[in-house]
């Protein structure tokens, strides 16, 4: 009894979710369309407010990048003194993960502004010299930081294995790291896809709205549902090749 009755709930859940989900659509539809003219200035003034602002946003990648570097620095301390005591090994590791973190989200930061810098349609290409030459810096001495961090985190733990130069770095990284690490990285990357299986659909809901109403190009829905399908194939393969592999080894042995 209790078990259909969840079995229920959660079809009526699903049933609300649905209604619910219809309803804000066609809010947000109709104040759009009540709206539309502004809407469009206010597209139009942000979007060119970005491009203009390009070099700027690249430029203040410098600062992240000295932020990184410096909470790096600040694990040197405790680093020397981590084989004697606990706590200064702990204080080192959060750091330099810290440092890697910030490091890493850098990267797409980069791409991000590069792009909105070097569109020639805002005038900006007379600093073509200069946003080169900010892109190469940021490039260095954003690999500097992470070879350093990750020396460091071999210092601290010798079992760790891998060399950032190496195209085979995160594979032997993940190969040295322990199951407990490595079941980590698997509850991580496994969050990570249910946040973008949240993230594609409502990607793709907002372009629908918007191109009802203004004309875009149509790359951007290949773009993002191709994006989308990449990680949805990406996902189904390994799990359907993993599965299967097992199950004809387990046969082989028997």
């Amino acid at each position: 009894m209790k078990s259909q009755q969840k079995k229920t709930g959660i079809y009526l859940r699903f049933a609300l979710m649905i209604v619910v989900s219809a309803l804000v659509g066609g809010l947000l539809s109709m104040l759009v369309n009540c709206n539309l003219d502004r809407l469009s200035d206010l597209g139009s003034g942000v979007s060119g407010g970005l491009y203009r602002a390009g070099l700027p946003l690249l430029a203040s990648g410098l600062v992240w990048s000295a932020v990184s570097t410096g909470v790096y620095l600040s694990a040197r301390g405790p680093m020397r003194r981590a084989e004697e005591d606990d706590d200064a090994f702990e204080t080192a590791n959060r750091r330099l993960c810290l440092a890697m973190i910030l490091n890493s989200l850098l990267f797409p930061w980069i791409m991000i502004t590069i792009a909105l810098a070097v569109v020639p349609t805002t005038g900006t290409t007379r600093f073509f010299g200069l946003t080169l030459a900010i892109l190469l810096l940021l490039l260095v001495w954003s690999i500097a930081v992470q070879a350093l961090c990750v020396q460091a985190t071999k210092k601290l733990s010798p079992e760790k294995r891998g060399n950032v130069f190496d195209t085979r770095f995160q594979r032997d990284w993940y190969a040295s790291c322990d199951e407990a690490e490595q079941k980590t990285i698997g509850d991580c990357s496994y969050f990570t896809f249910r946040v973008m299986n949240l993230v594609y659909p409502f990607a793709m809901v907002a372009l629908l709205i918007v191109g009802m109403y203004w004309q875009i190009n149509a790359m951007w829905f290949v773009l993002v549902g191709g994006l989308w399908l990449l990680q949805m194939g990406c996902y189904q393969l390994r799990c359907y090749r993993l599965q299967h592999s097992r199950r004809t080894h387990g046969k082989e042995s028997v």
